[in-house]
């Protein structure tokens, strides 16, 4: 059983350049989360999925891997905020790996569940949106507002669209449509993956969006609180007569 203290961020550190954490935007109100970087810098992390979005935990919460495989986040008292629903499923290993999916696998290592099937605003390389599963990404309201909001970038059968939701009284309104970038007749799409060559795969077809002049395998997709789509990639810069190399996050790619 892991507690979340006050003094405490940190539920268990996984290797670079990922690892789970606790963190927090407002006072006693924490989200699980994965976050991404080759630095120990809270100025260089960069958080690229949620556990518990919309239902923050308070100090003294705890994360459980029970016996029975279910992995739970829990309230002080006892109240669930968030689980994998893997109770009794074969689970016997719980896992980050190093492409930053947090996966929970069997004994022949097959995976029961993976938060890669369950992202939130952010794709990460390799990470797929599937008809089927979860198929689209939602926008949080803000820097410190942890919970959805109006953004949510759609994967529907024949197409991908991007719409804005500015009440819960109105409906959708489409704002972009994939099909300028994939084609009109693409056919039945059961999925829309984010490569590592920073391009988006749709039934094999791979829709280039940056030119590779970075290391792609530290990049990742976000759908902004702006509701624009971005590729962020982690750059090593240097300068003249500096034997120190820099690191910073740089947008390699917007949509619109």
């Amino acid at each position: 059983m892991l507690t979340l203290p006050s003094t405490t961020l940190f539920a268990t550190p996984f290797a670079q350049p990922f690892q789970l954490c606790f963190y927090n935007t407002t006072p006693n109100e924490f989200t699980l989360a994965v976050r991404m970087g080759t630095v120990r810098s809270e100025g260089l992390m960069r958080w690229v999925w949620e556990a518990n979005r919309g239902n923050p935990v308070g100090e003294k919460a705890t994360l459980t891997f029970g016996k029975d495989g279910n992995l739970v986040l829990a309230h002080a008292d006892g109240r669930i905020a968030w689980q994998t629903n893997t109770a009794n499923k074969g689970v016997v290993g719980f896992e980050l790996l190093s492409n930053g999916n947090m996966v929970l696998c069997d004994s022949k290592r097959r995976f029961v569940w993976q938060s890669f099937n369950s992202p939130t605003d952010t794709l990460l390389v390799g990470q797929s949106l599937k008809l089927g599963g979860v198929s689209k990404l939602v926008s949080r309201a803000s820097e410190k507002v942890n919970k959805n909001d109006r953004y949510s970038l759609v994967l529907a059968p024949n197409t991908v669209s991007m719409y804005n939701t500015s009440s819960k009284s109105q409906k959708p309104r489409r704002y972009f449509s994939f099909s300028k970038l994939i084609g009109e007749h693409q056919g039945y799409l059961g999925h829309m993956t984010f490569n590592g060559d920073l391009s988006l795969g749709f039934n094999g077809k791979k829709v280039p969006l940056s030119p590779q002049s970075f290391n792609t395998a530290l990049s990742y997709l976000r759908l902004g609180i702006d509701g624009n789509l971005r590729i962020y990639t982690d750059y090593t810069y240097v300068y003249d007569n500096d034997p120190d190399p820099g690191r910073a996050w740089v947008v390699t790619y917007t949509l619109l």
